[in-house]
């Protein structure tokens, strides 16, 4: 074997194959939110609200189309019937109910995304869908039979942690953790919630740095937890988000959308 063939296969073992997101149409009606498009650049999948928490059908039209010709994977951004509140309202609902609300929203954007040759390849809820997931297992359990219901090979994308997990297991569905950059963990590798957003760019670089070199997250004990992770999450709520994807884009070039990771170590992807 060549010496540039050699670096080749180090550089191929060496690559840490991981999806970066990000949420799209987030904008309703005249309440428009178009801040979000300079992340686009940065990441490898994108999660689109589906109506009931934001964005309105013309906006999940518009913003599926702006992401058709890039190489970028659709998944339904799915929170609860609450526009007033942007879905950070909790709500307790019966399986019934919950199965009823994802079920409609990922159709919604199924349905648009076909017009444009896409289809919805993962599903990731939103505001206080997400940390009830994390909180509370009957929760994480009617969300992944949910998606089973509507098609088993979706991927639910969620807060690190074995309710996440247990879920999924149970719902026999594919599951993804993801980090947030922005936010504390607790030492068994959960979000700590109690500690709100985190404004500080060098925290979350670190934090980042740790993610790639050790596989582990920065916890509230002042030290590292391990954790098995599939996609990193960016946002633009804070002054430094820029520079949080900025530098992610360098330390993370070429992230792979969620449902290659999956494969990524399976000799399919080159």
């Amino acid at each position: 074997m060549s010496t540039q063939n050699v670096q080749k296969t180090i550089e191929k073992e060496n690559k840490l194959n991981i999806d970066i997101n990000c949420d799209l149409g987030q904008s309703f009606g005249v309440y428009k939110s178009e801040i979000e498009l300079n992340l686009l650049p940065y990441v490898s999948s994108v999660n689109i609200s589906c109506g009931l928490h934001a964005g309105d059908p013309l906006t999940i039209m518009n913003t599926i189309k702006t992401v058709t010709c890039q190489n970028i994977s659709i998944g339904a951004h799915v929170g609860y019937p609450d526009i007033q509140g942007f879905g950070y309202r909790s709500m307790n609902l019966t399986e019934e109910e919950m199965k009823a609300i994802i079920v409609y929203q990922i159709g919604a954007l199924n349905s648009l995304a076909k017009i444009y040759n896409h289809k919805v390849e993962y599903v990731r809820p939103h505001g206080a869908l997400y940390k009830q997931i994390s909180e509370d297992f009957n929760v994480a359990m009617q969300v992944a039979k949910a998606i089973a219901s509507y098609d088993p090979w979706l991927v639910l994308v969620g807060p690190p942690g074995d309710n996440l997990v247990k879920a999924g297991e149970s719902a026999n569905i594919r599951i993804a953790q993801e980090i947030q950059l922005d936010k504390k963990y607790n030492v068994d590798g959960t979000i700590d919630f109690e500690s709100g957003d985190v404004v500080d760019l060098q925290y979350s670089i670190k934090l980042l740095e740790t993610l790639i070199k050790e596989s582990a997250v920065l916890n509230n004990q002042h030290g590292k937890t391990k954790i098995n992770f599939n996609t990193i999450h960016l946002n633009m709520k804070s002054a430094v988000s820029k520079e949080i994807a900025e530098k992610t884009g360098e330390l993370l070039p070429g992230p792979i959308p969620i449902t290659g990771t999956f494969v990524a170590h399976s000799g399919w992807l080159e």
